[in-house]
Order: C-alpha cells, then structure tokens, then sequence
C-alpha cells in the first residue's frame, strides 16, 4: 500500500511540474514574438473607410475672396496608412479629417482640387494614399436679390361664368440669398399651392409654404443652396363674372332711309371674353368697341380699336389677350365713283326762325361715293343731295362753315365717303322778306 501511495504522489507531482513549464514557455514565446515583431516589422499597414470630406475654408485664399463651396461630388474617403502597431491600432474615421487644398483659389467656377488627410488626435502615421485623391468643387460668391411673387395654383376651377382676378400674394416680394450664377437666373417667383379647390364662385384665401423659381425659358431652379426671408404666404383671389360678348362698330351720321345692313365690315375677331368687376355684375350679349361716321367706311381703309381704354371705361376686365380689334370694309363687288353736285343739290335744313337769312355759298360739291359696282354707273348727280343741318349749330357769326351729309335719294346701299363742309353766310332780312 505503501510503494502504491509513492507512485501516486511522484505522477502529481510531475503533471504540476509540466503545466507551469508549458505556461512559463508561452510567456516566453510571446515575448520572443513581440520582440521580433518590433525589431523586423517596426510599422503595419492599416486601410480606414468611410472618413468625411470637411468643406471648411476658413483661413483659406477661398475665405479671403469671400467665395463659397457650392456643391462638392465626394462626401467620404478611403485612406491607407502606416504606422506603429502601438499607434496605428488607435486611429480610425473619427481621428482623421479629410480636407481640401483651397489655396491659392480666388475665382468662381468648377474646380479640381486635391484632397488631403490629417490626424485629430496627434498619432503618427504615414499616408500611403486617399481614394479618390482629387474632388471637383463648385465654387461661387452668395448674393441677394427681391422678388414679386405671384401665385401659381393649377389645381383651383370655378364656376360656370365666374373667373379668377389677379391673384394677390402677402407679402408681395420675397428675400432670396443664393449662389450669384443661379440668382442671376431667376426670372419668375411663384408661391405654389397643389391643393385642389372646385366650383368657386366668389372670393376666398388660399395659405401656402411652398415657393418655385422659374427661369425665363420656364426651366425651374434648384433651390438647394438657397435661402429666403420667408415662405408663407396668404394668397388672396377675387372671383369675378365673365362672358363672351361680340364686338361692333356703331356707325354715326347716317342718312335717314340708308340700310345698314349693307355694309358687311370684318373685324379681326368675332368674339371677346370679358369680365365686370362686380361679381354680381351683368355684361351684355355685345360690347360697342367704338364709333364710327359713315363717310369714313371706304375702299381700302381700315380702323383699330383699343379695347383696353373701352373695357377699363367700362368698369370691366379684358381676359381675350386681346388689346386691338381691327375694322375695315368687305369690298368685295363694291366700287367707288365720283360725283359733282351743283347748288341745287345743296340744301339747308332747320334754319333758325330769326331776323336773318342763310344762303349756302358752295356752287358746285364733288363728292366720292361707293356702293354695289353694278348699281353705281348708272348713278348721276341728281340721285344725290347734301343736306347741312343748322340744328344746335353756332350762327352768331356772319359766315361760317357747316358740315353737310350726304345721302342717295334712290338707293338705299350706296353712301358718300366724302367729308363734306360747305360754307354758311347770314344776312338780314329786308322789310319785304319780313
């Protein structure tokens, strides 16, 4: 039992001795390594991604000339390095800054410029290389500009017969501060609304948030590096009544038993869309556009209208696009003759019951006149006669001129396009006329 218990305690006794020398050797062979690892392999690589592009040119020629980064196409890069193992292992994206080399930059535009890595926490290193090495920068000066705002809302309707005044936006101009290249761009401002609104038939506010910019080619403009003052506006629309009414031409001096009807004048358009500024308004089926005497409708002529001047008189609003209307006579199968009328021809009418007498001193009148070519050659001057009217005439003078209108006593579609006045002397009456 003896020699058993001997063997037993001389077997423990040899594994404690074998598991302190295998501890005592891996000790000493971790030592050996970092030891050859200093002395053969003084510095290991290490590669770090993701580390941010700083924009920052404070202090730099870019600053100084008071250029600023616009847009830049990289945002992280890729580094490799070097360095001691004790060093190294404690760098990563957060003790590296990517930067941009600005000096020597005083000029506005795209440029290609290296970018450059530095070290935030003081670790020594050595930069084996930076993907992408280079950047292309937008480089530009920021200014000011203000702008009227006018509403831009697609989505509103109205009612049958009702449209839309001017839309009016509080504020009524707009702050912008943004790159120079793209604020010498801007053409157009608009305070944008897509809500939907149906049927409207009298005024009402719309609020909107929401601003675009439009060049003058209509192309919009990327507000990304721009700011405004503000972006809410109130936008007010007044709803006014609107009809399609036909233009004409009142005809003026017009001989008693002349057909109107003859005369088949063009206008440049048949039709206009107007609108009354009471929205409870009405507006006639046809809008006079101007006056014209019958003497002035001839061969050839033509006459323009300004509808603006007739509609604003009117208290209504133009909504055509339409500024001018054009007149002018279809001549077709009308032709123009002259005639001379002697004193026989040319008579006075509502002759003033006073002391004096009026004799017409004109002896002889040509005059042009048009009508249908088939009717007009066989006219004479004894189908003709010039009437002046003494009716709300000033007679205080001892001679004075009349202007006399001309009709055809025969036909009732043919007409005088002579402007005729004839001269008037006033005598007293002697005993026997009285």
């Amino acid at each position: 039992m003896k020699l058993l218990s001997n063997v037993k305690s001389h077997f423990m006794n040899g594994i404690q001795n074998n598991t302190s020398l295998a501890v005592l050797s891996l000790i000493i062979a971790v030592i050996v390594w970092f030891a050859i690892s200093m002395t053969q392999y003084p510095s290991v690589p290490k590669t770090i991604d993701g580390v941010k592009l700083s924009l920052d040119t404070v202090g730099t020629s870019v600053a100084e000339n008071n250029l600023s980064v616009i847009n830049c196409d990289v945002e992280k890069v890729h580094v490799k390095l070097k360095g001691s193992r004790t060093q190294i292992r404690s760098i990563n994206e957060d003790t590296l800054e990517a930067y941009i080399d600005f000096e020597n930059i005083t000029a506005v535009g795209k440029k290609r410029l290296p970018i450059k890595v530095r070290s935030t926490s003081g670790m020594k290193y050595e930069l084996e290389s930076i993907s992408p090495s280079y950047a292309t920068v937008t480089l530009d000066k920021y200014s000011t500009i203000e702008m009227p705002v006018t509403a831009r809302m697609p989505n509103l309707t109205f009612a049958e017969g009702k449209t839309p005044d001017d839309y009016k936006c509080e504020p009524q101009f707009v702050s912008i501060t943004g790159p120079s290249s793209q604020i010498e761009m801007i053409s157009g401002c608009y305070a944008y609304s897509d809500k939907v609104m149906e049927n409207k038939n009298s005024s009402f506010t719309v609020n909107t948030d929401e601003i675009q910019l439009y060049t003058a080619d209509g192309v919009e403009i990327d507000q990304s590096n721009m700011s405004f003052n503000t972006t809410n506006f109130t936008v007010t629309i007044e709803v006014l009544t609107q009809k399609k009414v036909t233009p004409k031409v009142s005809i003026m001096k017009v001989p008693s038993g002349f057909d109107e009807d003859c005369l088949n004048l063009k206008l440049s358009t048949d039709s206009l869309t107007i609108a009354s500024k009471n929205v409870m308004g009405e507006i006639p089926d046809t809008l006079e556009i101007g006056k014209l005497s019958l003497s002035d409708i001839d061969l050839g002529k033509s006459y323009s209208f300004d509808i603006s001047s007739i509609l604003d008189t009117a208290g209504m609003i133009n909504k055509s696009g339409i500024d001018t209307i054009t007149v002018s006579l279809d001549d077709k199968g009308l032709a123009r003759k002259e005639i001379t009328l002697d004193s026989e021809s040319i008579h006075l009418s509502n002759i003033p019951n006073d002391s004096y007498e009026y004799e017409v001193l004109t002896q002889m009148l040509t005059i042009s006149v048009v009508g249908p070519s088939d009717i007009i050659k066989g006219l004479t001057a004894k189908d003709f006669v010039a009437d002046a009217s003494l009716l709300n005439v000033d007679t205080s003078s001892k001679r004075f001129d009349i202007e006399a209108v001309v009709s055809c006593i025969t036909q009732d579609n043919v007409w005088s396009v002579t402007k005729v006045k004839v001269p008037v002397q006033k005598e007293l009456k002697t005993e026997d006329e009285d």
